[in-house]
């Protein structure tokens, strides 16, 4: 078993710590993405399987709905991220389906399994929200893993670092040269294998917590677009609304956040207008 030699390691702040990106075993190259992607899927699969259990809900339906997620978000992740990067495939179209060298997006995958989770209850006619609820959670316990792929993936690239938490990229992003063989950069990737874990731990909090239907989900759509509009401060490598300088991630990450705050406001608004109602009423 070989290791292919690392492109990422720490800065000189602290020790070398090299990052490969695949093993080479008995002659098949491994990637570490692929890797971490299906240990996402098995911790998501667990999660739910567990989340299910407790509160005696249909074990079925729900890892029906996660397997639709996971293929969604894949599919949705996908095609957000050819939209931008479309060039990089003209010229090897089969390419599109290596998902082995990364090339996914958050929300992509985001939007894709809403949509497809949100079908498939409407056929179903299983509570939209209850699922949701529960998928939040397994999605939330396998995004560290995921997060985890794209470390070993080196993506996304951060801006430019030096500091004691700085990650030193060589090769391809690196220039060359006997003083100047890499670049020190951010490490966005650890930092969101840190920010899904808090996100997680908070949302088993709020399902703990919380009796009202919908919270969970709420709050990680709040959360997870949080998270990423921070991240995106930190990025070297965004994806552009076309024709400006406006990251896509900001723009999504904010009509989420206005959406859901709005939706709060009329539900708290709707609720103290009926408790007028009710108290006039007696």
């Amino acid at each position: 078993m070989t290791l292919r030699s690392g492109e990422v390691f720490f800065s000189e702040q602290s020790e070398s710590f090299l990052i490969p990106e695949s093993v080479s075993l008995f002659g098949f190259t491994i990637s570490f993405y692929g890797v971490c992607l299906v240990l996402a899927a098995l911790v998501g699969i667990l999660a739910v399987t567990e989340i299910t259990r407790r509160k005696q809900y249909n074990t079925e339906l729900h890892l029906t709905l996660l397997t639709l997620t996971i293929v969604a978000a894949l599919l949705g992740g996908r095609l957000f991220y050819l939209l931008f990067e479309w060039h990089a495939f003209a010229q090897h179209p089969l390419a599109v389906f290596n998902l082995r060298s990364g090339g996914l997006t958050y929300f992509g995958a985001l939007f894709g399994a809403w949509f497809a989770i949100r079908g498939y209850c409407r056929k179903k006619d299983a509570e939209f929200l209850l699922s949701a609820d529960v998928l939040s959670l397994g999605v939330g316990a396998a995004s560290p893993f995921v997060w985890a792929g794209c470390a070993f993936m080196r993506e996304p690239l951060g801006k430019a670092y030096d500091g004691i938490f700085a990650v030193r990229i060589s090769g391809e992003y690196g220039t060359t040269g006997e003083n100047a063989a890499y670049v020190s950069v951010h490490p966005v990737a650890i930092y969101g294998i840190v920010g899904s874990v808090l996100i997680f731990t908070v949302l088993c909090i709020i399902s703990r917590k919380s009796k009202q239907t919908g919270n969970v989900f709420y709050g990680y759509l709040v959360l997870q677009a949080a998270e990423m509009f921070v991240l995106e401060c930190f990025r070297a490598d965004s994806y552009c609304i076309w024709g400006t300088d406006i990251p896509v991630n900001f723009v999504v990450a904010g009509v989420i956040l206005l959406t859901i705050v709005v939706g709060w406001l009329r539900h708290t608004s709707l609720q103290s207008k009926l408790k007028k109602i009710r108290f006039n009423g007696n």
